[in-house]
């Protein structure tokens, strides 16, 4: 027979948790769920042993709500306690409600109803060699065997491509939540009644380390996936529905290999790595390149922000940013990235990476907003975008930004259309905090030239000139961007200009409009 146990408290930032001893006997499953009843509170429970390992943990028991579940089936039995607390990284406060029940196995039958997709109709099921698919027919989430054809094949192509070629390690498995021990892929209706998402991958209980990586230890998290389940999108209508299905599915399935690394941190991360794991995975399908116009019209925008002013995208649109690291130091510094983020938080996991290749973050995002400047990317064909031009400087004097400055790790650009010959340049009313680059294009080449704080240019013989304006101020984590000011002198000069540091291959450049 179950035992029942309810508890109520009050979590705010003078009593941030509350814990709750539990005894259970080997064999016994626990399902253990908590609730808000007041405030604005963000609930997480945990379930830890005699030793004090947390042996399961949950935040959000579904992507809809603050609320947590969890399930566990006690082994040896022994003494436990049930941590209630409030999300670490908010300052949410109020009243809970906590409900824990002892009883046998089915009692994780309970935990699917509440944590798990329910769909509109009668459930099937098709498995692969990895996956389990569930679906159905009937109601809003009805989609059709024919489309369950295309997933099928897919999900084993994606796993092939992103665990077989590229060498990610596997999701952490779930044990037997959703009939079996296959990674869980649902299909609902998620674009109506006012939703719109293509689709999402909800981590669910905390599995700590990943054993198909025994080289270190994560903090990671089982998952499961839900798709759209027709996407049937008007407003993507130039791309199919299975390829929409397809680059979804191949960006949802990088979420969950993310969660066996780490369930919590910048969301610049998670989504910049999936959205460019759609155009090294299945390139052909990938919907990419649309979120570029959030890094090109917005260069002055903090790095890793979700910014308003970009609709909240540019984190998808920085995939760039991968690709650049990527174009530096090849495909596995993505996975290098992603085992510093089980060890770092926020931008420290990207400084050690980057420090294992000789670089700084300063160094690599002027890099980077150089390398969007002149487009070598080997999608810029199809980008149909450049970089946002401040403003032309034709003559000379004293220039500053058009619009509100240029925040942490972000550029400024400003075309030099001045006759050719030399200038000096000189930055100030920054605080002397600010970089300043220029970059000459000639023909199918462009040479990069850092100015410091200013220094000497040549603009003769160049085809486009332009001046860049870079913060490399940063914090961490990511927050409270703010705009900085500064003003840009040129004057005629006769000095030697400052040397070349980098030809960029400038195929693919186009004018800035």
């Amino acid at each position: 027979m179950a035992q029942d146990f309810e508890y109520t408290g009050t979590l705010d930032a003078n009593a941030p948790s509350q814990e709750y001893s539990l005894q259970l006997n080997a064999g016994d499953s626990v399902l253990i769920t908590a609730e808000a009843t007041s405030g604005d509170l963000d609930t997480v429970v945990a379930l830890i042993d005699a030793n004090g390992r947390t042996v399961a943990e949950n935040d959000d028991r579904q992507s809809d709500t603050l609320d947590s579940a969890l399930g566990y089936t006690s082994p040896d039995g022994g003494a436990y306690s049930v941590q209630v607390r409030r999300y670490e990284f908010s300052e949410t406060s109020g009243s809970f409600r906590v409900e824990i029940t002892v009883g046998d196995e089915s009692l994780l039958g309970e935990l699917e109803l509440i944590t798990r997709v329910q769909l509109s109709g009668p459930v099937r099921t098709r498995d692969t060699e990895h996956f389990r698919i569930h679906y159905t027919l009937e109601g809003s989430d009805a989609t059709s065997e024919s489309f369950m054809n295309a997933l099928e094949i897919s999900v084993e192509e994606i796993w092939r491509i992103q665990i077989g070629r590229m060498g990610w390690a596997p999701p952490p498995a779930d044990g037997a939540r959703g009939g079996n021990g296959l990674y869980d892929v649902y299909m609902a209706d998620l674009f109506g009644d006012g939703e719109s998402a293509l689709g999402y991958t909800s981590p669910e209980d905390l599995t700590g380390d990943n054993p198909a990586t025994p080289e270190m230890i994560e903090q990671g998290a089982s998952s499961y996936i839900v798709l759209e389940n027709d996407f049937d999108v008007p407003e993507r209508e130039s791309a199919s529905a299975i390829s929409l299905l397809r680059t979804t599915m191949s960006h949802e399935f990088n979420h969950a290999i993310q969660f066996g690394y780490a369930v919590d941190d910048l969301t610049l991360f998670y989504e910049a790595t999936s959205t460019w794991m759609e155009t090294a995975a299945l390139s052909k399908d990938e919907d990419a390149t649309g979120y570029v116009q959030y890094i090109y019209k917005y260069p002055e925008l903090c790095f890793g922000a979700d910014t308003e002013e970009a609709s909240g995208l540019s984190v998808y649109g920085h995939w760039l940013f991968i690709q650049a690291m990527v174009d530096s130091y090849g495909e596995t510094v993505v996975r290098e990235l992603w085992q510093n983020i089980a060890t770092y938080d926020g931008l420290d996991a990207l400084a050690q990476t980057l420090a294992a290749h000789g670089e700084t973050i300063e160094g690599m995002l002027a890099n980077y907003h150089i390398q969007n400047l002149v487009r070598e990317y080997d999608l810029a064909l199809i980008f149909d975008q450049t970089v946002w031009r401040e403003d032309t400087i034709d003559a000379v004097g004293r220039w500053t930004y058009t619009g509100r400055g240029v925040q942490e790790l972000a550029a400024n650009y400003f075309e030099v259309t001045l006759p050719p010959g030399r200038y000096d340049t000189n930055l100030t009313n920054d605080e002397g905090l600010l970089d300043l680059w220029a970059i000459g294009v000639r023909g199918q080449e462009a040479d990069a030239i850092p100015l410091d704080r200013g220094g000497a240019i040549d603009t003769t013989g160049y085809d486009h000139y332009y001046l860049m304006v870079f913060n490399p101020v940063y914090d961490d984590p990511v927050r409270g961007c703010r705009y900085y000011d500064y003003s840009l002198d040129l004057l005629a000069g006769k000095t030697t200009p400052n040397v070349v540091a980098r030809v960029w291959d400038a195929a693919f450049f186009e004018p800035l409009r």
